[in-house]
């Protein structure tokens, strides 16, 4: 009998994780659709976006093109501004990086460093953006940031972890060509959800478990 509930436990674990792959493929799919009814450079970021909000979870009691439909709707201007302003801060950053490496002094290799560091901060507040855009549907842009950034900064060992396993996923996609096909989009995106909502977890227990100076609690 105990072995009979023990298979039937993996048959069910077996089968949550194979209806997981197949929404996480069909919201991929969503995302490539809506990429090119945007022409790629007006859908990618609303798709982005709305791909993080169907991954969260919200569209479990609907279906899933009506709810990616709705949230490309919802987020479209928003994650335009957000998008396409860290692209090009980002490509800024790059080209800082390039030009002082070219300059092969010891002083130059520092100043790339440098910016080589900024690079990492804006891109971990670039992904972290997306998820925290979604959390708060009414948030603006430059709040979003702010929230982002200051997250990044007072976690910098989780947001390390957070981009380490990025690029791993990356490196994943490309080594395997039929994961880009069925979850290119999927994977790091359910990825950044899942260390987003343990970063906000983390950031919760540090606040309840900080105890202003001067303050003493009742026992």
């Amino acid at each position: 009998m105990g072995n009979r509930a023990k298979w039937e436990g993996w048959a069910w674990s077996f089968h949550q994780f194979g209806e997981r792959l197949l929404r996480m493929a069909a919201a991929h799919l969503m995302w490539v659709v809506c990429t090119l009814l945007g022409g790629i450079v007006f859908g990618i970021f609303p798709a982005t976006a709305a791909l993080y909000d169907v991954l969260s979870g919200k569209w479990n009691d609907r279906g899933l093109p009506s709810a990616f439909w709705d949230a490309f709707r919802h987020y479209f201007w928003r994650s335009q501004w957000l998008g396409w302003g860290t692209v090009l801060t980002g490509a800024i950053l790059w080209v800082d990086v390039v030009f002082f490496l070219r300059m092969g002094s010891l002083w130059g290799l520092s100043i790339a460093a440098v910016f080589a560091g900024i690079g990492f901060l804006h891109a971990a507040t670039s992904c972290y953006a997306f998820s925290l855009l979604v959390r708060e549907e009414d948030a603006d842009v430059k709040r979003t940031l702010k929230q982002s950034f200051w997250l990044v900064a007072a976690f910098p060992l989780h947001s390390l972890l957070t981009m380490g396993g990025l690029l791993l996923l990356l490196i994943l996609l490309l080594a395997i060509p039929a994961l880009p096909i069925l979850l290119g989009a999927s994977l790091p995106v359910r990825w950044m959800n899942a260390r987003m909502s343990r970063l906000l977890e983390k950031r919760d227990r540090k606040r309840s478990t900080t105890q202003p100076r001067g303050e003493t609690y009742a026992v």
